[in-house]
């Protein structure tokens, strides 16, 4: 019921999204409505800046995203804004360009809100994270405990340590190695093309930022050091994706198996939680609807492999991804370099765990 509700309020927001962007398309290209009357193209002004931002937050980011989001809508709706609106009105109106500079403000005010929260809590947050982790390379699933347990419950805590463990893949965990090989650790990468299809992407990105950019800064400056901050954030994204893949394998313990998927995905389960652990059986072709309603712990790779092992839950377990967000799941699928010993180990644990409870 609730996917239905979801994918209804995507249907209503592209509509109402579609007849703004006519209606204003429509305003600044007919010659039978020149001139253009001053209310509206103050409607107008305020369609991007202050209705497309109301409706993103009513019907995409509301109880389910942070409202920190609304600041990114404001400033990528006043980018769109310029591919519509002529740039001479914007000069005739500046008030335009003093509200977005004020929403901004206002969100960069409250994360040095957070951020001061955060360094206040930094000597101890360091001193656990030195005493508990300083040689795991589980750095993002670490550091997102030690912050839940002295800031619980922070949703914008979680969502600046994304970019806190992002920078930390990306600049400084390449000489990292793995220090306790006592570890039950599986690496699920090796076996597939995932480095060379991450450096494809970063290729295209860097090569379509160069050209684009330079386009664009013909047209409109503001709207070419957005799309090249936007893609210099993609670029290390996908290098600490990279890190976070390489460094952070399965790790199975007596207690949990824990599966991080790069930099974007993980999952704790809990031993006791899994109902049954089998060789997968099923279609090598997923369906989406069914990706939605469970685990997918595979490498991304050019051509996806039939997942190996399937593991069924006795209840709904919690995926953590990006930003904070969660989904709950009750099926998973993965492959590992050596699913022999991956096999022999977890149905090992799992025996044990069944004859503890019996």
């Amino acid at each position: 019921m609730a996917n239905v509700i979801k994918k209804h309020n995507y249907i209503w927001f592209l509509l109402l999204i579609s007849i703004i962007l006519i209606a204003n398309f429509t305003l600044y290209n007919l010659p039978s409505l020149e001139p253009i009357p001053d209310a509206a193209i103050i409607g107008s002004l305020l369609d991007f800046i202050l209705v497309i931002p109301l409706l993103t937050y009513l019907f995409i980011i509301r109880k389910r995203f942070s409202i920190k989001y609304i600041g990114l809508v404001i400033l990528l709706s006043y980018g769109v804004a310029y591919l519509f609106v002529p740039n001479n009105y914007f000069k005739e109106f500046p008030f335009v360009n003093y509200f977005v500079i004020f929403c901004e403000a206002i969100f960069v005010l409250l994360e040095l809100y957070i951020l001061f929260k955060i360094v206040s809590k930094m000597k101890i947050i360091i001193k656990d994270y030195k005493s508990n982790y300083s040689n795991s390379t589980y750095f993002q699933h670490n550091i997102k405990q030690i912050a839940e347990k002295h800031l619980p419950g922070n949703r914008i805590v979680q969502i600046l340590l994304t970019d806190i463990s992002m920078f930390y893949y990306a600049f400084f965990s390449w000489r990292k190695k793995f220090t306790n090989p006592s570890e039950l650790r599986f690496t699920y990468h090796h076996k597939t093309s995932m480095i060379a299809c991450n450096i494809m992407i970063i290729h295209a990105i860097v090569i379509e930022s160069i050209g684009l950019h330079y386009f664009l800064h013909q047209w409109n400056e503001v709207v070419a050091y957005i799309l090249l901050i936007l893609n210099i954030y993609s670029v290390l994204f996908i290098l600490a994706e990279i890190q976070a893949t390489r460094l952070s394998p399965f790790l199975l313990t007596t207690q949990s198996l824990l599966l991080t998927v790069g930099f974007s995905k993980r999952m704790d389960v809990p031993l006791d939680k899994i109902k049954e652990f089998k060789h997968y059986d099923g279609p090598e072709q997923i369906s989406n609807k069914e990706l939605n309603t469970l685990f997918d712990a595979r490498a991304i790779d050019f051509i996806k492999e039939k997942p190996t092992f399937e593991i069924l839950l006795n209840e709904p377990q919690q995926v953590k991804l990006l930003y904070g967000m969660k989904k709950n799941v009750s099926r998973i699928i993965l492959n590992v370099d050596h699913p022999q010993d991956f096999y022999d180990q977890l149905a090992q644990y799992l025996g044990n765990e069944n004859s503890t409870k019996s």
